[in-house]
């Protein structure tokens, strides 16, 4: 995951008609747009909070189940007026997909170029998978590559959500004409339950694929690990399409659900804080639960006898549900740029509030000016004031043309692919990675006099990193001759531990021992455990040289650097080796994906940890 599992979203392709146009008994059903609420702000404090708000991305299965059953819903709904028409559903979705999709690319492609170039050097192919509906596909086979992934930060990284909701339109028609076979041939409720049996299989499918240690990208992207909660929405949508929902309930039944109801919203709360995506219990059993909880809520907020709806559907919850769409869209786009240019560093406070109005006036904007070309706009029935409200809003979208069209250039112009300029550090990883695996055979084990000391040693200095430290490998040797290096790409903190083990055993692990852990993912929170369990077992007595992270586009580099500076604080015999903070000063001395040193760079970063021990000696 991103970046994640980097992440999500938002029932997009619903207008405030759509929602508007789900009825019982001639009235809306309340609440919809509360729950869309719900979704988009997990969703976004999650993109923006990613060591806070950890489950946040929980938005993305709220709105998956909402997209199913709305479909569902309206379509049986349409179906009972004789109004329901294929070419309709097709250019209504067509409608509300993309013109604020390609607004929102042209716009931040062209506003890229000027800002941060090289971020969309490659971008026509990601551009292409988002238009044609397959960026979820696209994005799983960029992580499959280790080179190709890290050459692959993204403003669009957010947009593989749109592409299973997309593959879901295309496929809906048929499911859809299923459900009316099934209908005909026995009744609506098997109709009904061939959907929730299929949900309930489909949602078989991630626990099944998983296992310890894969990589989660597959799991969290794939359409067919996630299509269940589409599934389940549909079947909740044609029972509650064909269900006499009372208006009044007994008064124990509204307080008992009334109370369940507060507690879902609590639960779903403390899966926004706590359940990070990188737990296996979320791929074994808590995405699937937290997605029948959903249902529930949803079922709860629909059901008219009860007040949960009116609760939910207030201004302020209407407002954003109305603009969820154009908030989904620009959210990553806008948190990624303002980290990427590291203007949260210039303004330390009050940033996030930037940002987020930021989102809203971008959402409030796009929406207009798609809805001048789409219609949905309600313009006056006199001419004079609709030329005036169209003039308005096309003068009030002047400065953003010039940046669209240079996004047209910058997208034509596209490189196809950015891996090509990581070659070099491609090679330089392979020739690294023979060597280490010949050091392991030649491994000396290290003197006992020189396990023990009260100051740390040049010599046999042992070495625990991830894919920084296994470019710099070759530097480390010149500067550190006969110290063993352990490091590998896409290695977390976790891995630390049994890597300090097996260098124990094969009498490696000396008196000196340098850290390189933290590119990959967060050292604090949950995995505070992990940390400290390493430097617990490594022991007092030992030299530890943690060398700092810098990993710009990842939500954890100013968190881990923190840490550790609280961590050097704690523990007298660790000592910090700033390479975020020299780094910075020397952009020159990183490759293109701004992470891993080039040439000059691994000199630069082998003798910075030189100097760093030399300096305890």
């Amino acid at each position: 995951m991103e970046n994640d599992y980097t992440a999500a979203k938002n029932a997009a392709s619903y207008t405030d008609n759509d929602i508007k146009a789900v009825k019982h008994g001639g009235n809306r059903i309340s609440g919809l747009d509360g729950l869309r609420t719900l979704a988009i702000t997990g969703v976004t404090l999650f993109h923006m909070f990613p060591q806070t708000i950890r489950g946040g991305w929980l938005g993305v299965s709220l709105f998956f189940v909402l997209t199913g059953f709305l479909l569902a819903y309206t379509g049986e709904k349409g179906r009972e007026k004789r109004s329901f028409s294929l070419l309709s559903y097709g250019w209504k979705r067509i409608k509300r997909i993309y013109p604020s999709l390609i607004i929102m690319i042209l716009l931040t492609v062209g506003v890229y170029s000027f800002f941060a170039p090289d971020i969309i050097k490659a971008v026509r192919p990601e551009v292409l998978s988002v238009l044609l509906g397959f960026n979820n596909w696209w994005q799983i086979g960029q992580n499959a590559d280790y080179f190709t992934r890290i050459a692959s930060q993204s403003p669009f990284t957010h947009l593989w959500f749109l592409g299973i909701e997309i593959q879901y339109y295309l496929l809906w028609p048929l499911l859809y004409g299923l459900y009316i076979g099934i209908s005909k041939l026995l009744n609506p409720k098997a109709g009904t339950a061939f959907f929730l049996l299929a949900g309930l299989g489909a949602m078989a499918v991630m626990p099944y694929d998983f296992s310890e240690g894969m990589d989660m990208t597959r799991l969290y992207y794939g359409t067919d690990t996630r299509v269940y909660a589409l599934l389940l929405g549909a079947a909740l949508g044609f029972c509650i399409s064909h269900k006499s929902l009372e208006t009044t309930c007994s008064p124990w039944k509204k307080k008992i659900l009334s109370f369940l109801y507060g507690a879902a919203l609590l639960v779903t709360g403390a899966g926004y804080l706590f359940l990070d995506g990188q737990l296996s219990m979320v791929y074994e059993w808590a995405m699937a639960a937290y997605t029948v909880l959903f249902l529930l809520l949803l079922a709860w907020t629909a059901d008219p006898s009860l007040p949960m709806g009116k609760l939910m559907d207030n201004r302020l919850f209407r407002w954003i549900g109305k603009y969820s769409y154009g908030l989904f869209l620009w959210q990553y786009p806008v948190i990624f740029l303002f980290r990427y240019m590291k203007w949260e560093d210039a303004m330390p406070y009050g940033m996030e509030i930037l940002e987020i109005a930021l989102m809203a006036l971008l959402a409030l904007w796009t929406e207009l000016l798609a809805g001048l070309f789409t219609g949905h706009i309600r313009f006056s029935f006199h001419l004079r004031k609709t030329v005036i409200q169209a003039a308005a809003i096309l003068l009030i979208s002047l400065p953003a043309f010039p940046f669209m069209a240079y996004g047209c250039r910058g997208i034509w112009n596209s490189a196809d692919s950015r891996v090509s300029d990581m070659g070099e550090m491609k090679e330089r990883f392979a020739e690294n990675e023979k060597m280490l695996e010949a050091q392991q055979v030649e491994a000396i084990p290290v003197p006992e006099e020189t396990k023990t000391g009260s100051r740390p040693t040049l010599d046999h200095v042992a070495c625990i990193g991830d894919s920084v430290m296994l470019g710099s490998a070759m530097a480390l040797r010149d500067v550190l001759p006969d110290c063993y290096i352990d490091a590998k790409v896409s290695r977390y903190v976790g891995a630390g531990l049994d890597i300090a083990r097996q260098m124990d055993q094969m009498g490696v692990l000396g008196n000196t021992v340098v850290i390189s852990l933290g590119t990959n993912g967060p050292l604090d929170g949950q995995y505070e455990g992990q940390t400290k369990s390493l430097l617990d077992y490594l022991g007092p007595d030992r030299h530890i040289f943690w060398v700092t992270v810098h990993c710009p586009a990842t939500g954890w580099q100013d968190s881990n650097n923190a840490y550790l500076r609280k961590i050097a604080a704690e523990y007298p015999n660790v000592t910090l080796v700033d390479w975020q903070g020299e780094v910075t000063k020397h952009p020159e001395w990183l490759g293109g994906d701004d992470i891993h040193p080039n040439n000059e760079g691994t000199a630069a970063y082998a003798g910075l940890i030189h100097d760093a021990i030399a300096a305890k000696m």
